[in-house]
């Protein structure tokens, strides 16, 4: 299906937002199934954005009642996943709305209700309006919708506020309205951040302090910058987060009003007094930086704290976890709410830099000082990353030669470019990351030791997805993300998947549910028949690890061949056939080494064959069997007993 021609050549975000929609296999003259939170997924959503919801509410919401209370308009407020949070106006939808399903939990990304305001912003990170028949799907182009994404101070992108009508074509006027609307939940959010103290508002004519366009800089108690919208970045061209405000403004910046000479800019200075949002952050323990930041497995959170306090004090870190575990993602949480926010974030992989490169890539290189080199010369990584962070990842495979220079750099804080005497002083946090033991590498004389100390300012694991205790959450999260439409996963193979190792870890599970949710495409629950076939055979061979259910049906005295049924689709399960020592086999009935049938459907199977392992695996002593299934001796000696290998 071609793109309708009446849509002007001239908006090329709207023709591309519309093949986004076709290429998504959406259908204009089809209403798509909506993708909605359960109960408890929105509850988790508006903990996670309560202080984003309270300042849409107090800075946003006034100024649309005040214009906009006249017309059939509802302001809403999504997430940056497309998830509607709040919505404010009128006090009932029209038939026509909620038809449509403009509701609280109810996901409005392209993919799923092709060419609309909120995803189209979300997409274009841009303010846009989509008027009647700018709307991919026939049943919404009633609606005209603006919105503007909301970003941190730190440049990520929280959400987006969006005005929705029913009766009124929007016009610019309405895209200025939404986009100063956003404007002023920035500015709000600009003025939270943690040690805000002073207001700076900067501008080059008086009348323009109070336009809702002038600059704004955020000072601590000391009188260093914390923040800057990004009109105060674009006049004070070189300012930081960390630097003295003076420096900029001179030594009279905090008096209520003046006139910056130098800079030929009027200034407007005022404390901050917002106790009772401040209050409302310390109370849930989250701070603006760390919106969207969430931890609930503990040794994933202990690690967060403790990184979180060395990087404040530039002490290198080195974060140490198997592959696909998320270490890149963890290090770009740590910038986002450091105070090197708002410098560069450089990432450099050590193990995909051939070895004769490493080094020019690192530490630049003169013009001409090899063949083949730049003409103009290469500044290199380090030097990017002056004044923010230096993410070294897989820094094990770093050859030994750019071992010894980086081991400078970190002494000396200075670079000397390849083939050049003039050193560059560098202002850097270092954060090193692998998979490998490096102290092992150290003792092969494959890492330099004396490197390994001067990374190791702290260390910090973070566990592998088999050893978190959210792992049933992340399952269902990234089911949510890649699922077409609502669905369910069957309690099977959730619990399958909750046993599995992943030796991939995340970077595997997400790959996973990427591929299976697109098998399920249509089906009401993503079951193991929609996982590739290799992983169904892999899971199905795997010996099913006890879990409190089949310990509390340990130490029951439930006689031989009572079944305790998986779940009502169990003949569909993979383990449905015969369980012997971890295999799985076709037929009736199976023969363990003692005599001993059971039925192939039921979880005692299971159960027998776990207890069988761990006794053959103990040489028969029932103490350490014990251990080993984590219940009691009697409980065990109950079921040997049962099982004939106890008399």
């Amino acid at each position: 299906m071609a793109v309708k021609p009446h849509l002007p050549s001239t908006q090329a975000w709207l023709a591309d937002s519309w093949q986004r929609s076709i290429g998504a296999g959406l259908s204009e003259f089809q209403l798509p199934q909506e993708l909605r939170l359960d109960a408890s997924e929105l509850k988790q959503k508006h903990e996670q954005y309560q202080m984003l919801i309270a300042l849409v509410q107090s800075h946003a919401l006034p100024l649309f009642n005040q214009l906009m209370a006249h017309s059939n308009s509802r302001l809403l407020l999504s997430d940056a996943e497309g998830y509607v949070l709040r919505h404010w106006g009128v006090s009932r939808y029209s038939t026509k709305l909620a038809d449509v399903a403009l509701d609280i939990g109810v996901n409005w990304l392209e993919q799923h209700k092709g060419t609309n305001a909120i995803g189209t912003a979300l997409t274009a990170k841009q303010a846009v309006s989509v008027v009647g028949e700018q709307h991919f799907i026939r049943q919404n182009r009633f609606m005209s919708c603006t919105a503007c994404p909301i970003f941190s101070p730190q440049g990520e992108m929280l959400g987006v506020i969006d005005i929705t009508s029913e009766q009124q074509r929007h016009t610019q006027q309405t895209l200025m309205l939404v986009s100063s609307l956003a404007q002023q939940v920035e500015t709000a959010l600009l003025c939270h951040l943690p040690d805000s103290h002073y207001r700076i508002d900067l501008a080059a004519q008086p009348n323009l302090l109070n336009s809702g366009w002038q600059g704004i800089v955020i000072a601590d108690s000391d009188g260093r910058i914390v923040g800057c919208n990004p009109m105060a970045k674009q006049l004070l061209s070189h300012a930081k987060v960390g630097d003295a405000v003076e420096l900029y403004l001179g030594d009279n910046w905090s008096r209520a009003g003046g006139f910056n000479q130098h800079l030929d800019l009027h200034l407007q200075t005022q404390p901050l007094n917002i106790p009772s949002i401040k209050s409302r952050v310390a109370t849930s323990n989250k701070s603006l930086t760390q919106l969207g930041v969430r931890f609930r497995d503990p040794q994933l959170e202990r690690a967060w704290q403790h990184a979180n306090k060395v990087i404040t004090k530039q002490i290198p870190l080195l974060v140490l976890g198997e592959t696909g575990v998320g270490k890149e993602q963890f290090v770009k949480k740590l910038h986002a709410q450091s105070a090197r926010r708002t410098e560069p974030l450089v990432a450099v992989n050590c193990a995909a830099l051939p070895a004769e490169l490493v080094e020019s890539e690192l530490f630049g290189y003169q013009a001409g000082a090899f063949t083949g080199a730049n003409r103009t010369g290469f500044i290199g990584k380090i030097r990017q990353a002056h004044g923010g962070f230096l993410f070294l990842d897989e820094i094990g495979e770093m050859p030994l030669a750019a071992q010894s220079r980086l081991l400078r750099v970190l002494q000396e804080r200075e670079v000397v470019p390849v083939g050049s005497n003039q050193s560059f002083k560098v202002d850097i946090q270092i954060i090193a990351a692998t998979h490998m033991d490096l102290e092992q590498q150290v003792a092969q004389g494959l890492f330099r030791q004396d490197l390994f100390y001067r990374l190791n300012g702290l260390q910090v694991r973070l566990p592998a997805l088999r050893e978190r205790q959210d792992i049933e959450r992340i399952i269902h999260k990234l089911h949510r993300k890649h699922r077409i439409a609502p669905q369910a996963i069957c309690p099977e193979l959730l619990g399958l998947l909750m046993q599995h190792d992943w030796p991939g870890n995340l970077r595997e599970l997400d790959n996973l549910m990427q591929v299976a949710c697109l098998m399920a495409e249509g089906d009401d629950t993503l079951t193991w028949q929609h996982l590739p076939d290799y992983l169904a055979q892999k899971l199905a061979c795997e010996p099913l690890k006890l879990d409190p259910l089949n310990a509390q049906l340990l130490n029951e005295e439930q006689p031989l061949g009572e079944e305790v049924k998986i779940g009502q689709n169990s003949a569909s399960h993979p383990l449905a056939g015969k369980v012997v020592s971890g295999k799985v086999t076709s037929g009736n009935t199976a023969t363990l080494p003692t005599a001993t049938a059971v039925q192939s459907d039921s979880l005692h199977d299971a159960i027998y064959s776990n207890v069988l392992q761990a006794y053959q695996a103990s040489d028969g002593n029932v103490s350490q069997c014990a251990k080993r299934l984590g219940i009691s001796r009697n409980a065990l000696y109950r079921r040997l007993k049962q099982m004939g290998l106890k008399g």
